[in-house]
């Protein structure tokens, strides 16, 4: 049986949080700093401590393979732009070794089920543009681009 499970555990997301890190700093290591256990729990603690984050882990059998962690975004409308409620996702993570089974799109599923229950009408999140399985990953499952940054290089 896979479900996601409300957590609160700084240290477990942290750990969770490891390989995912680790694979965005061989991606951009000008961008990223090296992964530190303790620093990452803190973050997260922070995090946790806001109402509108959200983290769940994601079990398999009692065992956990992953995690997500999103944002409620809600802001009011002004001279510039409509008024913006959706669910962010900051951070999906599947255990390399449950990578490629389905887990990712069954989490994001769910996902998909907490923002409409919630009155959510979108879904975003991000990725680096050298990340080309989270492109084709987040293209099956739906997602479209909407933004797109550019940077110069000095």
């Amino acid at each position: 049986m896979v479900r996601l499970q409300r957590t609160e555990n700084a240290a477990l997301i942290a750990a969770l949080n490891q390989p995912i890190h680790e694979h965005h700093l061989q991606l951009a290591p000008a961008f990223f700093a090296a992964y530190n256990h303790a620093s990452m729990e803190a973050a997260f603690l922070e995090m946790m401590a806001r109402d509108d984050y959200h983290f769940f882990t994601a079990e398999v059998g009692g065992d956990v393979i992953g995690y997500v962690c999103f944002q409620e975004r809600v802001s009011e409308a002004n001279a510039f732009r409509q008024a913006v409620r959706t669910l962010y996702v900051h951070q999906i993570s599947v255990n390399p070794e449950a990578k490629r089974q389905g887990y990712g799109r069954w989490v994001m599923e769910e996902v998909e089920r907490y923002a409409i229950a919630h009155g959510f009408p979108s879904i975003e999140l991000d990725y680096w543009s050298v990340n080309e399985a989270a492109a084709a990953f987040y293209s099956q499952i739906g997602f479209q681009p909407k933004r797109q940054f550019v940077i110069k290089h000095l």
